[in-house]
């Protein structure tokens, strides 16, 4: 019976011992920290731990100091490095998930949204252009304080096939009917940027531009045109003849992914870029997978090459197939520091997540490629660790006070 009743309490021992709180315990390298106060961004108290008068009194409470995540949103504090923040979502996430609206508020400087500013989105089977649905989500935007990227002007997917295909008979007509896209959309949107041209370039051609061959899903411009360069020289063309129009001067970015696994990808999208001035920013997706080989190697080539365009450098959608938040969450804070450290101040574009949380990613709830997780839109380590990090470069205080 002794023998239970000690077994018993070294198991309780255990327990208490692995169990943990709310908060984190605060790393040595935080300790002595000058905070610069709450931004006012989280919610919960900033009150110190000691509250008690000390009129003769012991307190016996545990004083080691935790950090409090609430105390700066993680857009904010990359802000103060020169990252715009951003984060995707879907006009489903918007109406069935109020933790996202939330999410997007609180967390994040910029938004795109995932499909419904795309061709086939806004561009009805007669030609006309419906707005509807991309306007609540752009006046909730505006009214959440965050700014709005444009996604996406020029794609070989998702086109308004049923309206493209009666114009199929006469090239002069696809070419109206793109200029026309363009233009109503830039003229309708007030963007800080804009994805021009997404996805141009074939896989593993050594940069070859796509071509209705090579494409799976009927790239209507492609097969129109002299060819697919000419009109993604177009989409720059019309982007820029309509921002001058309107009086608008957002960022155009030629945007691509796989440009860490591809350098004749990547080569193909420099190039272009460096020989087009109607081109000012080139982005990498960076949809990633933990398991590529040399995958930080990799990231840092694509960064430093992006940087010598001379344009503004984007990565454009983040997120990490992985099976471990400790690895993802290394992986995140080292494209940060890199994306610091190589791209200069004023080239930096922002950094966007394709999504917030793990169950809505495209990717599939099993692949574990975002700062959130589980019904609970549960922080996972990686937005702590990016938090950190941040709070570390601004000089910020972390901890409760």
């Amino acid at each position: 019976m002794k023998k239970c009743i000690l077994t018993l309490a070294a198991t309780i021992l255990v327990l208490t011992a692995f169990s943990c709180g709310k908060d984190d315990v605060v790393p040595s390298k935080y300790q002595g920290l000058t905070g610069h106060g709450s931004s006012g961004s989280g919610s919960g108290s900033n009150t110190g731990n000691n509250t008690g008068d000390n009129s003769g009194s012991t307190d016996t409470g545990d004083t080691t100091p935790v950090i409090d995540y609430t105390k700066y949103a993680l857009g904010e504090l990359a802000a103060q490095q020169g990252i715009k923040l951003g984060a995707a979502f879907t006009y489903w996430e918007y109406r069935n998930n109020p933790q996202v609206a939330e999410i997007l508020t609180r967390e994040f400087k910029a938004v795109t949204f995932g499909n419904e500013m795309k061709h086939d989105a806004i561009v009805q089977a007669n030609g006309s252009m419906n707005f509807t649905t991309a306007d609540q989500m752009a006046q909730w935007a505006k009214n959440a304080g965050t700014e709005l990227f444009g996604h996406v002007l020029g794609w070989h997917s998702q086109q308004q096939t049923a309206y493209l295909n009666t114009l199929t008979s006469d090239p002069a007509a696809i070419d109206a009917a793109f200029k026309s896209y363009v233009f109503g959309m830039v003229e309708h949107f007030d963007v800080y940027a804009w994805d021009v041209v997404n996805e141009t370039f074939s896989d593993g051609t050594n940069g070859a531009f796509r071509t209705q061959q090579t494409t799976q899903n009927g790239f209507v411009w492609g097969t129109y045109y002299p060819s697919t360069k000419d009109w993604v020289d177009a989409a720059f063309a019309y982007a820029t003849e309509a921002c001058a129009k309107y009086g608008k001067s957002p960022v155009l970015y030629i945007n691509d992914y796989n440009l860490e696994t591809d350098p004749g990808k990547r080569q193909a999208l420099c190039n272009y870029a460096k020989n087009n001035p109607q081109v000012t920013g080139v982005a990498s997706q960076m949809h990633l997978d933990i398991r590529t080989p040399d995958l930080k190697g990799k990231i840092e080539a694509s960064l430093r090459d992006l940087v010598a365009t001379g344009k503004m450098v984007r990565i454009a959608e983040l997120d990490l197939k992985n099976n471990s938040d400790i690895d993802q969450a290394d992986m995140f804070k080292y494209i940060f520091q890199k994306y610091l450290e190589i791209v200069p101040e004023a080239q930096r574009g922002g950094i966007t997540f394709w999504g917030i949380n793990d169950k809505d990613s495209w990717l599939g709830e099993d692949s574990h490629a975002l700062l959130w997780k589980g019904g609970n839109y549960v922080q996972k380590e990686s937005y702590r660790v990016l938090w950190q990090y941040l709070c570390e470069l601004n000089g910020l205080n972390p901890y409760k006070e």
